[in-house]
């Protein structure tokens, strides 16, 4: 017994020995920690100073930055403009200049300078100057008549020396011989007489004699040949719209001699003796009989086929007569279907000869471009011929076509309305009997 009480009084004094040794090295351990806590404590407050020093620092350096950008920039802006106005003036230099050599080499070109008269002048001065003197020539001598000798070309192309007249610089005359009339540019500084005769008129002006208006023939300048317009004839024109131009013309006189045709057709149908029309309106029937026998007229027909219709019923007898109406549509309508037919076709071919012509343009504007106009007037000139032409074909034949379309039509109403009349004659003496 006692020897367990002594093992427990063991343990109990280890157990208690133990604890004592673990709550010291606790109480270290939580020493340590404490001081470990004011180190990092004190470093962190010496790492948030410092880096509290760095950002106010790099702060301040980026507001410097800053206004050194925006220093910058506003000196970048006004050099920009300063660049943008000496590009500006280096243009207008450069346009001015451009322009003083055109202005310069107009002047040469208008006052005919030579290159040797041209190089006596050294700076831009004494050119300015040299054209301004010849300017102020060129105006004295535009504001004056006079007469001079001079160079020009006969109405057959002859080159000869006569007299000229000139009235500034804007027209003149030549005299040469039994040749007397304007003169006109051909180019290259030369002059050419006109066709006009004005020997008399020339000599009255020259001697101070002639009072009155004189004609005259305004050009601008010499350097440039003037051509003078001629009228082309109707198979020119037509030669100028090509193929389809001579289809759109014959198709035109074949409607003219349809309409011809038609009218004589009609005008001989629509003649009618008026004594005839009386008879029948009083029943003198038997003189009626004797006139329409020959049958040579619609109408002579249309009342004789009336007339052996007489004894007839009436529905039998009005069947007659709108069967020799009938009869008489295929004479009355002849042709007309015919020329309205052309009246439409004749503008379709005047587009189609528009549309080859502006193919034809196109094609010489791939070839050869649209440097020289003439070269594309051919196709041009077709295309408007040809619409011109089916226009004028096509206008009075719908024209004349409808026009004898009513004709036509008041020939049958009259042709109808004289029968029917004749029909109620008979009518009216079978009633009476």
């Amino acid at each position: 017994m006692k020897t367990i009480i002594l093992i427990l009084s063991f343990l109990t004094a280890s157990s208690f020995a133990q604890k004592e040794t673990l709550l010291q090295t606790y109480q270290r351990e939580l020493a340590f920690l404490v001081a470990q806590k004011r180190s990092l404590t004190s470093q962190q407050k010496v790492i948030e100073t410092e880096y509290g020093q760095k950002v106010r620092k790099a702060k301040a350096d980026l507001d410097k930055s800053q206004n050194e950008l925006v220093s910058l920039t506003k000196k970048n802006e006004l050099l920009s403009a300063k660049v943008i106005e000496a590009e500006r003036n280096l243009e207008n230099v450069e346009s001015s200049n451009s322009l003083l050599e055109t202005t310069l080499l107009q002047g040469k070109v208008t006052l005919g300078l030579t290159e040797e008269e041209w190089a006596v002048f050294k700076t831009d001065e004494s050119k300015i100057s040299g054209i301004l003197a010849g300017a102020r020539g060129l105006l004295d001598e535009g504001g004056r008549v006079h007469h001079a000798d001079g160079e020009f070309f006969t109405r057959e192309g002859k080159l000869v020396r006569g007299g000229m007249i000139k009235l500034g610089r804007i027209a003149s005359f030549g005299l040469f011989e039994n040749q007397a009339s304007m003169l006109m540019p051909v180019g290259l500084g030369k002059l050419k007489l006109t066709e006009a005769d004005l020997s008399q008129t020339l000599s009255k002006f020259k001697s101070g004699e002639f009072f009155g208006e004189l004609p005259l023939f305004l050009y601008e300048t010499t350097s440039k040949g003037v051509e003078v317009k001629k009228d082309k004839s109707f198979m020119e024109m037509v030669e100028a719209g090509g193929s389809i131009a001579y289809v759109i013309v014959a198709l035109g006189l074949f409607a003219l001699v349809l309409v011809v045709i038609r009218g004589f057709l009609l005008f001989g149908a629509a003649k009618v003796d008026k004594k005839l029309i009386s008879e029948i309106q009083s029943g003198e029937l038997s003189n009626v009989e004797a006139k329409v026998s020959l049958r040579k007229t619609p109408f002579d027909r249309v009342v004789g086929n009336t007339l052996m219709a007489k004894n007839k019923e009436r529905e039998a007898r009005e069947t007659i007569i709108h069967e020799s109406i009938l009869g008489e549509l295929n004479f009355l309508d002849k042709f007309g279907a015919v020329i309205l037919v052309m009246a439409a076709v004749a503008p379709l071919l005047g587009l189609l000869g528009t549309v080859t012509g502006m193919i034809s343009t196109f094609d010489i504007i791939t070839e050869f471009g649209t440097g020289d106009p003439k070269l594309l007037s051919s196709g041009i000139s077709e295309a408007l011929i040809t619409t011109k032409l089916g226009l004028v074909v096509a206008i009075p034949s719908l024209l004349l076509g409808n026009l004898l379309g009513g004709w036509s039509n008041k020939i049958k109403i009259m042709l109808e309305r004289e029968a029917l009349r004749l029909s109620n004659r008979f009518e009216k003496e079978v009633s009476h009997a």
